[in-house]
């Protein structure tokens, strides 16, 4: 499949629009590694009816795609699955393969990307091209394959608690890079939305951030909190 006006319609239906998008990224690990799978939160960027994702040096997603040529952006609201595919590396039994058919002009091959077991639906990438710079690489990516796993959920109703829990994992990652204590002020506000407008998962998914932030604190790398506030 390429970039065409039907697939990019299909994208925006499984949640992917223009701008940047988040979702769960799955790729597959070194054979040397202790797990097979990763999977971490990332922003697929659409600008101009192209996709491409923007990557910095060190992560593993970044060793991943540098390797491999195939990926899956899963869509989900568990804000569970969110926090800890942020701030920790899932077990093998959090994932299942996807297979899918790629064809061209000249053959046609099955691939297999592991996703998320818990996903609502995943678009399967392939990449197209990277552009490397000294500290980054910027990907093109082209959508392969559509799949729905739970069709009672084709789209996700907004819900202020959910959303909090993602904008509370960005802000926790910027905080790690920058020590900018602006990022927790911004955790605090957000966490009075969770608890006012989340949902049990939402709520669930805030304390695995809450337990992140506190593992920050004993090694050091973040000022005692008050726990009043978290």
């Amino acid at each position: 499949m390429k970039e065409t006006a039907e697939n990019l319609n299909r994208m925006a239906k499984f949640g992917i629009s223009e701008g940047i998008s988040e979702i769960i990224l799955t790729t597959k690990n070194a054979p040397e590694s202790e797990k097979t799978s990763n999977a971490a939160p990332f922003g697929i960027i659409w600008k101009n009816n192209k996709m491409f994702l923007h990557l910095f040096k060190g992560s593993k997603t970044y060793e991943n795609l540098m390797r491999e040529n195939y990926f899956a952006a899963n869509m989900t609201d568990d804000a569970v699955i969110y926090a800890e595919s942020t701030f920790y590396d899932l077990e093998d039994e959090a994932f299942e393969t996807a297979a899918s058919i790629e064809k061209n002009e000249e053959e046609q091959k099955t691939i297999s990307i592991p996703v998320l077991k818990n996903a609502d639906r995943f678009v399967l990438f392939k990449c197209a091209g990277r552009l490397e710079a000294d500290s980054s690489v910027i990907i093109d990516i082209e959508p392969i394959d559509f799949i729905i796993l739970n069709s009672g959920k084709e789209g996700f109703v907004f819900n202020r608690g959910f959303h909090s829990v993602v904008e509370s994992c960005i802000h926790l990652t910027r905080y790690e890079l920058t020590k900018d204590p602006v990022y927790i002020d911004e955790i605090r506000r957000h966490r009075r939305i969770v608890q006012k407008c989340g949902r049990k998962r939402d709520k669930e998914g805030f304390e695995i951030l809450r337990r992140k932030l506190m593992e920050l604190e004993t090694a050091g790398h973040l000022q005692p909190l008050e726990p009043r506030n978290f």
